[in-house]
């Protein structure tokens, strides 16, 4: 510091003090300071939406989600008020709870009543109370979720899984008004943040009483069938499909999964109606029907394009906001990205960092993503998908790479820079699209593949045997037979032993004799990527771990 700079300082103290000495004994009132303008441009280049806005000026994306969700949702077309009412308040955190009955329009329940108890809670107070004073123990627990997964995939009696029967029983009021639910047309829970950054650290509890009441609708359906309660049957996984068309209502990425997942529990029930039902003509074709007048599931290219889009766009207004130290929390304790993220920071602290910069890389990327998924043909999906999560990962390499980013600011340090943070954000905060597309494609064809089934326990009802070959359902029963997507060709179908097998090739477009998931690790040949789509006649017995 110079010398002129010194006395200038003490100059100012000098002042300050016969201010202070002078001040009056009654302080005149504050001036209220201005609102801090937000430290990037509201837009719909930018930040997409221009409004709600917080009070610091900044979007408000959760109250645009809710907004979005909840239209022409009410308290007696929700969903997800039967469901609060049927899982009890408690699944929903304490410090959320009174808000989120406020949103879904309803009072507030009481702490205790005849609420769903889901499984692994109920398990384990049986053992307890089975054995008292002894902690159930890691094995207990296991047999326990086997009997579960027993229950939820095969037809069984109370005297087999008297531990699911009983939880059934004790769930049957419960169930009753879930069953109800499913025929809402509308749900809409609303979305609470318990942190920052708002859309990030929202909360979705109900997404796991879904999958729970999805778990006892399969396995009542698997007791019913078993006392040959066959059309009961068929109601329980007919209302799984509908809880899975409500929970993909949500729009994120996750309750989408979810959906996908409750889908693919119901058709391992179906599979064994097909099995063991022995289904009339009347019947087989009433439930094709039933199949084919159920919505299908959104596209995931919508969760990205609205609920993942806004998670990005939300997570760099907090560090335009807070600063780039929040950076480190979220990229991680790898030491080549803490050293990577040191160096950066410390660029960073000599820039201006262009916030508009990132967020138009950020809804460039996302507009990609989403046009990629929205290809006509499923190879030009994947060939786009492809050479977008090759771009990623060269992305996220340089993104470490401090030489490049020296380099680069030779040109313009702050734009190099903020470019250099939109490829740390991109690169992490991207979802696994590839994966995400994959588990789609697999749920929706897993469906038809299974609903394609009820045609051929219709024909044989009426013709006595299973058709030698599928053209054999058309003109009849099928207007044509359809393609399996992954290979392009027709799905496989082979009659067998008073049976048959039917399958699609699966993701990996090969055609792996008719082994799927539940054959790895079990295959001779371990590491194998079995993936086909089966259904067969009889049941071939697979064994798997709980969903």
């Amino acid at each position: 510091m110079t010398k002129k700079t010194v006395l200038a300082f003490l100059a100012l103290g000098v002042v300050a003090s016969f201010a202070l000495a002078a001040e009056p004994d009654e302080k005149p009132a504050a001036a209220t300071p201005p609102p801090r303008r937000p430290l990037l441009t509201i837009s719909t280049e930018t930040t997409r939406i221009t409004e709600p806005l917080r009070a610091d000026g900044y979007v408000d994306y959760i109250t645009a989600l809710n907004q979005h969700f909840s239209q022409g949702v009410t308290p007696d077309n929700n969903a997800a008020v039967l469901m609060i009412k049927a899982m009890g308040p408690g699944v929903i955190p304490k410090e959320i709870r009174e808000q989120y009955v406020k949103m879904l329009g309803i009072s507030p329940l009481p702490e205790e009543g005849p609420y769903f108890v889901a499984f692994g809670t109920y398990a384990e107070r049986a053992q307890k109370a089975a054995t008292p004073g002894k902690q159930p123990s890691n094995e207990d627990s296991q047999k326990s979720w086997d009997d579960l997964t027993r229950a939820m995939d095969r037809p069984w009696s109370k005297v087999e899984l008297p531990l699911a029967a009983a939880w059934l029983e004790v769930n049957e009021r419960s169930l009753a008004m879930i069953v109800e639910a499913t025929r809402r047309p509308r749900r809409y829970d609303p979305l609470l943040a318990t942190g920052y950054p708002p859309v990030m650290c929202t909360l979705l509890p109900m997404v796991q009483a879904h999958r729970d009441a999805a778990r006892a609708l399969a396995a009542r359906a698997m007791l019913r069938l078993g006392a040959g309660r066959i059309e009961e049957a068929w109601q329980d996984t007919l209302a799984c499909h509908r809880l899975s068309r409500l929970t993909s209502q949500g729009g994120t990425i996750i309750e989408l999964l979810v959906a996908i997942a409750i889908d693919g529990i119901t058709c391992r029930a179906e599979r064994a109606i097909l099995a063991q039902a022995n289904l009339t003509a009347a019947q087989a074709r009433q439930t094709y029907d039933d199949l084919g007048r159920l919505p299908p599931l959104p596209k995931m290219a919508n969760a990205i394009d609205l609920g993942e889009r806004y998670m990005f766009l939300d997570c760099v207004q907090m560090l335009a906001d807070r600063g780039l130290a929040q950076l480190g929390s979220m990229v991680g304790g790898r030491p080549e990205d803490s050293s990577a993220l040191g160096g950066l920071l410390s660029a960073a602290g000599a820039v201006v960092i262009d916030w508009d910069v990132i967020l138009r890389m950020g809804n460039s990327w996302y507009d990609r993503f989403v046009a990629a998924q929205r290809k006509p043909t499923r190879a030009e999906r994947l060939a786009a998908m492809n050479e977008l999560d090759g771009e990623i990962r060269k992305l996220a390499a340089n993104a470490k790479d401090l030489k490049s980013l020296a380099w680069s600011m030779l040109g313009g340090p702050g734009r190099a820079v903020s470019e250099r943070i939109g490829q740390i954000l991109i690169a992490l905060l991207m979802p696994a699209l590839n994966a995400a597309t994959e588990a789609e494609e697999r749920g929706a064809e897993d469906f038809e593949v299974v609903r394609l089934g009820f045609l051929l326990a219709a024909y044989r009802a009426e013709n006595g045997k299973y058709p030698a070959e599928l053209t054999d359902l058309t003109p009849k029963y099928i207007a044509s037979v359809p393609l399996d997507p992954f290979s392009g060709r027709r799905l496989i179908y082979k009659r067998q032993a008073g049976g048959y097998v039917l399958y699609s090739v699966g993701v990996n477009g090969k055609d792996d004799g008719g082994l799927g998931y539940d054959d790895r690790g079990q295959a001779l040949s371990p590491g194998q990527d079995y993936d086909d789509l089966v259904v067969q006649v009889p049941l071939k017995n697979r064994e798997r771990r709980p969903k």
